[in-house]
């Protein structure tokens, strides 16, 4: 009994004794195994941040649609109190690691133990409880503003201005645009434009906030910030005491977290947006501006130019107005002749289609059209509001400027006139007549056409073009006459016209004959312009023009010889005789000394041909170019095997030579010893040695050359040589400076740069490059070349190089930033592109615009990198590439791409993706 009294008393004391061991046990466990809960409570604090993170960043994404939950903000709450008890722990434990010999109490290390133990298994706890809660719900609907609906003109039947609105609707897509503008001439449709973009953006519901303020003359910062307090509904109380900085604070407050647009149309000054209430920091705004003035342009982060309507969409828009009525046989010529004088302006198409609606009656329509085409200052009453905004910037511009816009104005919308044209004729009749200097006409023209540029208005319309056959009376008041294109058989026989001082005659190929007194009162004459036309010989009346300044007879292949009394137009400045039937200059020219421009041509070896009293003549008789001392730019263009040409070259060098006014020069040497003779003795060339200011040369036009004379080259052509296998060879250092090159028809060359010969920066300042005819040519460069040559090449230039297998191999495609124009046709054995491999950064080519890919048969690739962009890419034409079944583009990462050319027959054969993701660019040639 006391044994069972004791065994009843031992029983609890060895179950406590054991509970005892246990507890120490787990307890020693804690210190015994604390470096390894540690490393645990580490590994757990990571996943926990790691999650936390992720959290962190689904509420950035998502915020501007969605918003975290209570129970979510408890959580971070809760993560980012961990994250301080987690550090002191850390702490803690690091002190304990540094006592002597682990010497530390053990009642410390036991504590540090079993709170690693735990604070694992809140973190692990704090870890699994995020799955278990929502983190964002749907946010609630904003306070907004109502997207004010706009009711423009539709634009689904004029391309042109539809994509001009996808175009925008990208570029908004884009977090890091927000100052984008839009400019362009009055009546272009920049409003039009603005306002389906202001609805286009209501359907996206791209933002919540869209303003729209019509600024005029003057108006800018308090007409805005008034128009976005009403829309915002913030009332200010003494409003028009409060200066423009409180108001702008108030402004930027309500909009600092909003997504927003602001649509600014009919701008003219630039704004200060920061004065309005419009911030940089303000992460979900964008701005809109329509404008004038390409000067603008500097303040914004990218733009688009409203060009004018296509000839489709013009009639298209003037046909969705008065019906189908134009294609009517009593109207279709006259609604093409009003289209033409509508100049593919939307605005001024509507305005004359809105006056002919419902008209069935040809005589009112061909009266519009003739009030259209009167001289008269006033403008016919349909164009009273265009007309007044032009005249606003036409009244802005500098009085020597105003001539130069109006003659510019002279010729068709849809002619195209050169500006080094357009120069000359401005200083024939005078209206940069104070440079005497060709060189300095040129700079203050190009000057001049420049800001017409910046204002956007270098759009032709129409001065006094007359578009029909004159009657002999009807020249009798003209003072500049523009008969260009008209099919033009006959010419008056001797028109009473003393005040015409511009004569345009160019694009007659129908024209044979100017009859003999034809310009018996011209003598006023200035401006003489017969290119392209079939005339074959001048009438003896031509001496009369006594003022005549410039004269074109350039492509008049009929014309074989010039009459003797050309010795008459002593006011000569300018003789254009390029690609004539002329087969010998005549003795006469001589007589011109003040002419300071010839161009001549003699392309084809005429031989027996060019013979008098059974003796061959010279191309160019002796000492005419040595009398026309008052030269400043000379071009004799002749083919490169003209025997006769080779007979006299170094007469006519030496000729040149003795010339000291010399700027330009555009000359064939078919020897060396004969450059070099030019380059000792030539009197203009000498000049370069006291400084470019008014000295020596400006440019000229190399075929052949040595090293000395392409030290100042700005162009470069090597045409027909037989031995070069690389420019390297040449001497690449000498083409430093060259903006041009041309390389054609030399059967020997393998590369146009050997980097295992030419070192340091290469063609540092080149802007284009065109390679035609190389049947060897393998590469561009071969081998490794300088990081910064080739970085301002813009234009490139390929055609039938039938070795040529990949365009930019290696690294070469990192040096072509600038690169914007690239065409690429009959190279029947190129498969690539950009080369699978090389080191290619995704935006190698950030301004190239247009791709043309022309016979390439062999061609299957592009580029194979799915991550390249084409941030400025706007066309691509495709024509006979039948093994390119994939394109590289896509609406991310070519956003400008508007317009894919191609064959139907291609475009089927392409594959699925490609379709899929360029469905809406195909346009079919």
């Amino acid at each position: 009994m006391w044994w069972t009294a004791i065994g009843t008393m031992v029983t609890p004391a060895i179950r406590v004794g054991k509970d005892i061991i246990g507890c120490l046990r787990s307890k020693y466990g804690h210190v015994r195994n604390l470096s390894e809960n540690i490393a645990k409570l580490e590994q757990e604090e990571r996943y926990l941040f790691s999650k936390e993170t992720d959290v962190i960043t689904m509420l950035d994404r998502k915020d501007q649609i969605m918003e975290r939950t209570r129970e979510c903000t408890t959580w971070l709450d809760e993560a980012h109190e961990m994250k301080g008890k987690l550090r002191e722990l850390r702490n803690k434990y690091q002190n304990i690691s540094r006592c002597f010999c682990g010497l530390c109490p053990f009642h410390s290390l036991l504590k540090l133990g079993k709170t690693v133990v735990t604070k694992t298994e809140e973190v692990i706890a704090l870890k699994s409880r995020v799955e278990q809660i929502t983190i964002m719900i749907e946010r609630a609907p904003m306070s907004v503003v109502p997207i004010i609906r706009k009711h423009p003109e539709k634009i689904d039947n004029v391309p042109s201005l539809n994509e001009h609105v996808k175009t925008l609707l990208k570029l908004l897509n884009d977090d890091n645009l927000k100052r984008i503008g839009i400019w362009g001439l009055p009546g272009v449709g920049k409003t039009t434009v603005m306002e389906n973009l202001n609805n286009k953006v209501r359907e996206t519901q791209l933002f919540d906030n869209v303003f729209w303020v019509t600024l005029s003359k003057g108006e800018s910062v308090r007409k805005i910030q008034l128009v976005l307090l009403e829309q915002l509904k913030l009332e200010v109380k003494g409003i028009h005491d409060r200066d423009s900085d409180q108001i702008a604070d108030m402004i930027s407050e309500a909009l600092v977290n909003k997504r927003y647009l602001l649509l600014l149309d009919e701008v003219f000054l630039e704004i200060n947006l920061k004065e309005v209430g419009i911030h940089d920091d303000h992460e979900h705004g964008a701005v809109v501006f329509a404008y004038r003035d390409r000067d603008f342009c500097r303040l914004i982060d990218d733009h688009i130019k409203i060009e004018r309507l296509s000839n489709d969409d013009a009639r298209n828009l003037f046909r969705k107005i008065v019906g189908d009525i134009i294609d009517g046989p009593s109207y279709k010529k006259i609604a093409d002749r009003l289209l033409k004088k509508c100049g593919g302006m939307p605005q001024v198409i509507k305005l004359i289609a809105d006056s002919l609606r419902n008209e069935d009656d040809p005589s009112v329509w061909r009266q519009l059209l003739s009030d259209m085409q009167s001289p008269g200052t006033e403008p016919v009453q349909e164009m009273q509001e265009l007309y007044k905004a032009f005249k606003l910037i036409y009244d802005k511009l500098p009085v020597d400027e105003k001539p130069c816009l109006l003659y510019w104005a002279f010729f068709p919308p849809d002619y195209e006139v050169y500006q080094e044209y357009l120069i000359e004729c401005w200083k024939a009749e005078q209206f940069i007549d104070e440079a005497r200097k060709l060189g300095k006409a040129r700079d203050k023209g190009h000057a001049i056409i420049r800001e017409f540029e910046k204002k956007s208005m270098l759009e032709r319309g129409d001065g006094e073009e007359i578009e029909e056959q004159p009657f002999e009376e009807e020249w009798e008041d003209v003072r500049r006459v523009s008969l260009i294109g008209q099919k033009l058989c006959n010419l008056p026989n001797k028109p009473a016209c003393s005040n015409i001082s511009t004569l345009l005659l160019q694009k007659n190929p129908s024209l044979t004959k100017i009859p003999e007194s034809f310009f018996e009162y011209m003598c006023g004459l200035r401006v003489l312009d017969l290119y392209d036309t079939r005339i074959m010989s001048l009438p003896s009346s031509i001496s009369r023009l006594i003022n005549l300044r410039v004269l074109y007879l350039n492509n008049c292949g009929e014309l074989m010889e010039l009459p003797p009394q050309l010795e008459k137009l002593k006011s000569l400045e300018i003789l254009d005789l390029r690609c004539t039937g002329i087969l010998t200059l005549p003795e006469e020219l001589a007589q011109l000394t003040g002419l300071k421009c010839l161009r001549v041509s003699f392309k084809q070896n005429f031989g027996c041909l060019n013979h008098i009293n059974g003796k061959p003549k010279d191309l160019i008789p002796s000492n005419v170019i040595a009398c026309l001392s008052s030269l400043q730019e000379l071009s004799i263009d002749v083919d490169f095997k003209n025997q006769s040409w080779n007979q006299i070259v170094d007469r006519v060098a030496e000729e040149v030579a003795s010339l000291k006014a010399l700027t330009r020069l555009c000359f064939y040497f078919p020897k060396l010893s004969c450059f070099e003779t030019f380059i000792e003795n030539s009197k203009s060339w000498k000049r370069n040695s006291m400084g470019w200011e008014d000295n020596g040369f400006r440019s000229f036009r190399i075929l052949v050359g040595n090293h000395k004379i392409l030290n100042k080259a700005l162009s470069f052509e090597l045409i027909g040589h037989h031995c070069a296998k690389n420019l390297s060879v040449i001497g690449t250092k000498y083409l430093k400076e060259v903006e041009a090159c041309t390389i054609e028809e030399c059967n020997e060359i393998e590369s146009i740069i050997d980097g295992t010969i030419a070192t340091g920066v290469l063609f540092e300042f080149l802007q284009k490059l065109h390679l035609i005819n190389l049947p060897n040519l393998v590469s561009i460069c071969r081998g490794s070349i300088d990081s910064t040559s080739l970085t301002k090449l813009t234009t490139l230039t390929l055609k039938s190089c039938p070795k040529l297998n990949c365009l930019f191999p290696g690294d070469m495609i990192q040096l072509l930033c600038h690169l914007q124009d690239l065409q690429v046709e009959d190279c029947f054995e190129i498969k690539k592109i950009i080369e699978e491999g090389s080191i290619v950064q995704y935006e190698s080519l950030p301004r190239l615009k247009n791709i043309e890919l022309h016979n390439l048969p062999r061609l299957f690739s592009v580029c194979e990198y799915n991550s390249f962009e084409w941030p400025s890419l706007e066309i691509m034409k495709i024509k006979t590439c039948l093994e390119l079944k994939d394109l590289p583009f896509s609406v991310e990462n070519a956003p400008r791409l508007r317009v894919i050319e191609c064959t139907k027959n291609w475009w089927n054969e392409l594959n699925d993706s490609a379709k899929d993701r360029l469905r809406d660019l195909n346009s079919f040639t």
